[in-house]
């Protein structure tokens, strides 16, 4: 990682810098909180709420890292908002399963943290790479 393999254009030398930006870390770490939170789960949830909390889990990271690749600023904005709703759908999602079976309150407390800090850094991220 991190060298430009040859024949790759000059701008996309920044290819794996997403792992340099903190909220891509925080993002890391709340896929890992989901998978600890979702392995405590009834199996009843297995087919239903296991697996999408952890797409949104991963739908997060997973645009900030394809955001920060584009070249683009309309694009990256795009990916950067798809973010945010599925932060949304994370936050949702705890609240209700945490409504119907008892959570783990240091994880979710480490899931709202992490959610927090990512939004308001990609709302940060929004605003600066605005121009």
């Amino acid at each position: 990682m991190g060298t430009r393999p040859r024949g790759v254009p000059p701008q996309y030398s920044f290819m794996n810098t997403h792992h340099q930006l903190q909220v891509w870390q925080h993002a890391r770490r709340l896929v890992a909180v989901v998978y600890l939170l979702t392995k405590k789960l009834p199996s009843g949830e297995r087919f239903v709420a296991v697996p999408q909390l952890r797409r949104a889990a991963w739908s997060v990271q997973n645009n900030i890292a394809e955001g920060n690749a584009k070249l683009g600023r309309p694009e990256m904005r795009r990916l950067f908002h798809v973010a945010i709703g599925s932060l949304a759908e994370v936050d949702a999602m705890l609240t209700t399963l945490g409504d119907l079976y008892p959570l783990d309150p240091v994880l979710v407390a480490e899931a709202s943290n992490l959610r927090q800090s990512i939004t308001g850094r990609l709302f940060a991220m929004l605003r600066t790479r605005r121009r």
